[in-house]
């Protein structure tokens, strides 16, 4: 650490043979005669002579008073210090001075010679010869000045040059949008991301009035900066630019003045494109409307599916009953078709909000779509011409073929309410293959869904709203505003994305596509559906558990007129308890999923301890809820409400059936 502190070496030299160009900077020792000093505003020159070289040492103004007293004009000195070499305009070394520290660094090494008077060269003889070399030594001086002043004026603007390239690249480059305002707020210049973002070249701008590009708000704000002057503190805001396309693109600006020489020449800004980010905060906000009513749909489905059940089971036992042609008949058949649109209604809630449960199956799409022609053609009515046209070797997709049908209506009924007078209706499949041009479906092979009408068409403004709940065009009565929002949840739960293309007065086509399913994957099994008969019957002990009083009413007296002996009971602990008494005569248990006590699961849990291979069938009106721990000892038997009587028995019939294939009970 010592020998890094260590003053570095004395460089001794002759200032009448130095080589100026290798001395700047360096340490050195010069001897020279005393010609004068000078006092400066900091410092004190001495000026030095050697033969005829004249160069100047200078000490600090503090250190003067503290020279030797011996020093006097024309005592020969020797001086320590580093050297400081001058260059004249064209750069090329003319002279040089001698910094010192203190007066330690002067050195008087000689008595004044004075001049002899009593022959040889007269004195004025001596000083006109010092004052020629003192001429000539500063012209060089200056000449050589000159022409290092030149190099360091090359250099520097080679590298404000450079600085200035860099500096553009990345005005260009960056992706804020700058812009530069003069003192009248127009435009000065604009970088590439501007450009890009308003549809007008930089050259243009310029010459556009600022109004056009730019709103009120950002130009009063740049105004006042550029009236306050230099003392105006930086602003961020928000405000928007007007493109070439009448388009508004909403931006966040920070804005400062710019300061040339002392005053303010104008105003720079620095914005963002927020166009993406709204467009994700929307997005957000849709989802989190759909969520809400998602659990909205989901809080009240359990308690409505209850509700719908005991209308659909009662209506049905009216029907049965009634005399035939009368106002009962009539009456019990209307109250059926409001359970039936109410149970609908609770379907598509749940659709859309992605909680309804979904059959996950291998599907042929045209069999589906071909399936509901006569049902779209009475929906539709004859003045709209209905056409199919199917894909050939359309390849299998996977998922809810009852919910895409669901879509189908739905895509149905929007395209006859878009043509009142009549018009055509297009409803094609094909198989396609999506590429990486859409970010939004994954790309490969799909099934093509389209449904294409001749209507009315949609503004963009309706199109950006289409698939929102309960937005509906329709006048108040006609319409819920869930049809398109089930649709594209239904399509989203099997996997798929939709596709809007329309226009006033062009129509409207929706694409729907779905990925294929893969050659490996085995169709699952075809799901039992109960035959549409009435009255079913049958015989067997039905241990129920339901904890809604109306549907336990309804449900035993419906199974006990078909023919079953039901023993019921309000909750899962109390139907264990019952279970444990008359477990050798059950043959069935029909348990609610959520219950007060004891829970579906838990029950089917104590009852296998009790009992293996005990037939379950589970209901549920909570379809969020319907598949969790429903599997404890292999049972997947499963029937959502609402359901009807005929359905509940002929599920039981089922595994009583099944269980007697098998074998006596353990």
């Amino acid at each position: 650490m010592a020998a890094a502190q260590q003053r570095p070496a004395v460089m001794p030299i002759a200032a009448s043979t130095a080589e100026l160009s290798a001395l700047d900077g360096r340490l050195v020792r010069v001897e020279g005669t005393f010609v004068h000093g000078e006092q400066g505003r900091d410092d004190y020159n001495m000026v030095l002579q050697d033969g005829v070289v004249v160069f100047n040492a200078r000490l600090p103004s503090a250190a003067r008073g503290r020279l030797p007293d011996t020093l006097q004009q024309g005592s020969r000195v020797e001086v320590t210090g580093i050297c400081a070499v001058v260059v004249d305009s064209d750069r090329v070394p003319r002279t040089f001075r001698v910094l010192l520290r203190d007066e330690s660094d002067v050195k008087v090494i000689g008595p004044p010679s004075l001049p002899d008077r009593s022959g040889g060269t007269p004195w004025w003889a001596w000083l006109s010869f010092v004052a020629a070399a003192v001429a000539l030594g500063g012209a060089g001086w200056i000449y050589r000045r000159g022409l290092t002043q030149e190099e360091t004026i090359r250099r520097q603007l080679a590298r404000e040059a450079s600085l200035k390239a860099r500096l553009d690249d990345l005005f260009e480059r960056t992706s804020e949008i700058l812009v530069v305002h003069d003192r009248r707020g127009r435009v000065s210049t604009i970088n590439r991301a501007g450009e890009q973002a308003t549809g007008y070249p930089r050259e243009e701008l310029r010459m556009l009035d600022p109004r056009w590009i730019f709103a009120a708000g950002y130009l009063d704000t740049i105004t006042r900066m550029l009236e306050e002057g230099s003392d105006s503190a930086a602003r961020t805001f928000k405000s928007e630019l007007m493109a070439r396309k009448g388009r508004h693109i909403p931006i966040d600006v920070h804005s400062r003045v710019l300061i040339g020489d002392g005053q303010v020449v104008g105003v720079t800004s620095i914005a963002r494109d927020l166009s993406e980010r709204e467009r994700l905060e929307n997005e957000l906000r849709q989802a989190q409307k759909m969520e809400a009513v998602g659990r909205l749909a989901t809080g009240i489905a359990h308690d409505f599916n209850n509700l719908i059940t005991v209308l659909l089971g009662y209506s049905d036992e009216l029907i049965e009953i009634v005399p035939e042609a009368s106002e009962q008949l009539r009456a019990a058949t209307e109250i059926r078709r409001a359970a039936e649109r109410a149970s609908g209604l609770t379907q598509q809630l749940l659709a859309f909000s992605r909680r309804q449960t979904a059959v996950a199956q291998s599907v042929d799409l045209n069999a589906t779509v071909s399936n509901m022609e006569d049902l779209v053609r009475r929906l539709i009515g004859p003045e709209i011409r209905l056409e199919f046209k199917f894909g050939d070797d359309l390849k299998k997709i996977r998922g809810d073929a009852a919910q895409i049908g669901q879509v189908v209506m739905n895509l149905a009924v929007n395209a006859r309410d878009a043509m009142m007078h009549g018009g055509a209706l297009l409803i094609e499949t094909a198989n396609v293959e999506l590429g990486t041009d859409n970010i939004d479906v994954i790309p490969g092979p799909h099934v093509m869904l389209a449904v294409r009408d001749s209507g009315v068409g949609m503004t963009p403004e309706v199109r950006k709203q289409l698939f929102e709940p309960f937005f509906t065009t329709k006048d108040t009565g006609e319409g819920t505003g869930l049809g398109l929002s089930m649709v594209q949840a239904i399509v989203r739960q099997n996997g798929g994305h939709v596709m809007v293309e329309s226009a006033p007065g062009m129509g409207s086509t929706f694409r729907i596509y779905f990925p294929i399913l893969g050659e490996s994957a085995e169709d699952p099994l075809p799901v039992p559906m109960p035959p549409h008969v009435s009255a079913v019957t049958g015989a067997g002990v039905i241990l129920l558990a339901e904890d809604d009083p109306s549907v336990r009413k309804l449900v035993s007296t419906e199974l006990e007129r078909r023919g079953f002996t039901v023993i019921a009971a309000e909750d899962g602990r109390a139907a264990l308890e019952l279970f444990v008494t008359h477990k050798d005569r059950i043959d069935v248990i029909v348990t609610d999923v959520v219950m007060p006590r004891m829970n579906g699961a838990d029950l089917a849990k104590a009852v296998e301890k009790l009992q293996p291979g005990v037939k379950l069938l589970f209901i549920s009106g909570h379809p969020e809820r319907s598949g969790v721990g429903l599997n404890p000892t292999g049972v997947t038997n499963l029937l959502m409400k609402p359901f009807t009587a005929d359905t509940l028995a002929t599920r039981i019939k089922e595994l009583i059936a099944a269980d007697q294939q098998g074998g006596a009970r353990g």
